[in-house]
């Protein structure tokens, strides 16, 4: 099987077969691993998924027909040119083939550089290095959290279940029943801690006269 070459876009529908085969194409397959200093342990390493492929070649585009053209067509250089120019400026995916060969690839890339090059006494003749690396697809999930029928009941018992919140109760207010030998001194001495405060007393319960109380009469305490 001969080897070819193929660079394009939109799963094949736009490109070209390279009409002049590399002499050597590198695949760089690099991991990603690494590694931390641990105390009282030392040097330890992680193990991580492979790097992107990175895959480079470097060829020319020829200006006339010759036994070395692989390709069943040949174009302008200017036309390849400006198409690799074209669909990096586009940020397009380029689809990359080479087949013939153990390694055989078919996968999506980016082109990550391009250099270009006319020597003199070949005239019309580009001679170009390109470097490709794999593209992976990728996408933000939307996370969508499911609530089961036995925990929705739950959540559905535990609002019926729910007391109300407890009201604060209103502090009842404190009451006396003068019995003999009662004074408002010593009420409120008795509950205010001080007998000076009977005045206190006095004005809650509307008593002019403080000396003036009976046996049985009910008294507020402030």
């Amino acid at each position: 099987m001969d080897y070819k070459m193929y660079l394009g876009i939109n799963n094949g529908e736009e490109g070209f077969v390279l009409p002049i085969l590399p002499e050597k194409i590198e695949f760089n397959e690099s991991g990603d691993n690494k590694t931390y200093d641990i105390i009282n342990l030392g040097e330890v390493n992680t193990i991580n998924l492979p790097k992107l492929t990175e895959i480079s070649f470097e060829s020319f585009f020829p200006k006339n027909e010759g036994p070395y053209v692989s390709s069943e067509q040949l174009f302008e250089p200017s036309f390849y040119i400006s198409k690799i120019k074209e669909w990096r400026e586009n940020k397009q995916k380029i689809r990359f083939i080479f087949t013939g060969s153990p390694l055989e690839i078919n996968d999506l890339f980016t082109i990550e550089n391009l250099k270009l090059t006319e020597s003199g006494g070949e005239v019309g003749d580009i001679y170009y290095s390109i470097e490709l690396k794999r593209y992976k697809s990728y996408a933000a999930k939307k996370v969508v959290i499911v609530t089961s029928k036995k925990d929705t009941k739950n959540i559905v018992k535990a609002k019926v279940n729910a007391k109300p919140p407890r009201s604060v109760e209103k502090a009842k207010s404190k009451t006396h029943t003068v019995v003999k030998g009662d004074t408002l001194w010593h009420i409120a001495k008795r509950y205010l801690g001080d007998g000076a405060r009977y005045p206190e007393i006095a004005k809650l319960n509307n008593i002019k006269n403080p000396n003036h109380i009976y046996i049985g009469q009910t008294i507020k305490i402030p």
